[in-house]
């Protein structure tokens, strides 16, 4: 019986190039209780003793449950951890602290491309692929013939990858991804392919292999995809756990959150805009006024640049 069972899980991505300290500004900017949004996105960095940004923490106490037949969409605005959690559950991370047990063979379809050796033939690449993924030489025989087919690249399968175009590395590492039937499916979006004949062969493809999963674990920002394949939903929050529930409930939820957000963001850019034009007009009359105390004449560059400084001083200490 499948079945995915993550506590407490935590993964940081140390910077080994240290950040500058934000500006006043920005520190400013993120203790402004009304900016929820800047708020939690800041408490994302780790920093050190000095204050310097050392490292990000991409996903901080993760726990959720997924039984064998449960589909779970992962929701979440980009930079969320999503793609991070997915990693982590594929093995292709390693979490720094925290509990991952996942019973049953996993087919992860986070990045399709991951892996694929340009200097091998397709079929080496078949190979290649089939025992990455746990897969045995026997299984990787048994199937060859249907990711052949399936790519329709023919005799192109006995050439080295580097010499297929974009499409063809497309299909035949979508034929690859989708041709041995997983426990459980780690999937980051809904692939696609090809043209539009090969497109329509491949939706096909995709919904039989997504069906057949013990276990069906997508993130995706599209709903509609969400609401018809996943029974539950988890919302990834900067990082954490902000929901967990019905698809429906979830994606409302997160829905109004985004609006929120959006407003926010459209409201500090307007308020920047207007500082900016602000400052604009600000150092403008400055110069003015130091032109004027120049007589007009562009004298000594040295000198202007005093008087100019001068001016916005006295300018602003009138605010």
């Amino acid at each position: 019986m499948s079945h995915v069972f993550v506590k407490n899980l935590c993964v940081n991505y140390p910077l080994y190039q240290r950040a500058p300290i934000p500006d006043k500004a920005q520190i400013a900017h993120s203790e402004d209780p009304e900016n929820s949004a800047f708020n939690h996105r800041n408490e994302t960095l780790i920093r050190g003793t000095n204050k310097d940004v050392i490292g990000v923490r991409a996903l901080s106490g993760v726990s959720f449950e997924v039984p064998s037949g449960g589909r779970l969409a992962i929701i979440g605005e980009n930079g969320s951890g999503k793609t991070t959690l997915l990693q982590v559950l594929a093995g292709i991370y390693a979490p720094d602290s925290g509990e991952v047990v996942i019973d049953g063979q996993t087919t992860s379809v986070v990045n399709i491309n991951l892996g694929m050796s340009l200097e091998a033939s397709g079929h080496n690449n078949i190979t290649l692929r089939g025992l990455a993924t746990g897969r045995s030489r026997k299984e990787i025989e048994e199937r060859r013939a249907d990711i052949a087919a399936f790519s329709e690249l023919g005799e192109f399968l006995d050439l080295p990858v580097q010499t297929y175009s974009a499409g063809m590395r497309m299909r035949l590492n979508f034929a690859i991804a989708t041709a041995f039937q997983p426990d459980v499916l780690i999937l980051d979006e809904w692939l696609s392919a090809g043209d539009a004949a090969f497109r329509k062969k491949a939706t096909t493809r995709m919904q039989t292999f997504v069906e057949k999963a013990g276990i069906l674990i997508l993130a995706s920002h599209s709903r509609a995809l969400m609401e018809a394949t996943c029974d539950r939903a988890l919302w990834l929050d900067y990082g954490q756990v902000r929901a967990e529930g019905k698809v429906g409930e979830v994606a409302d939820a997160y829905d109004e959150e985004m609006m929120r957000r959006q407003k926010d963001r459209d409201a500090r850019a307007r308020a920047e805009l207007e500082a900016a034009r602000a400052h604009e007009v600000f150092v403008r009359q400055a110069e003015l006024d130091a032109q004027k105390d120049d007589g007009g004449a562009s004298g000594d560059s040295s000198v202007f640049l005093i008087r100019l400084w001068r001016n916005v001083l006295r300018l602003a200490g009138r605010r």
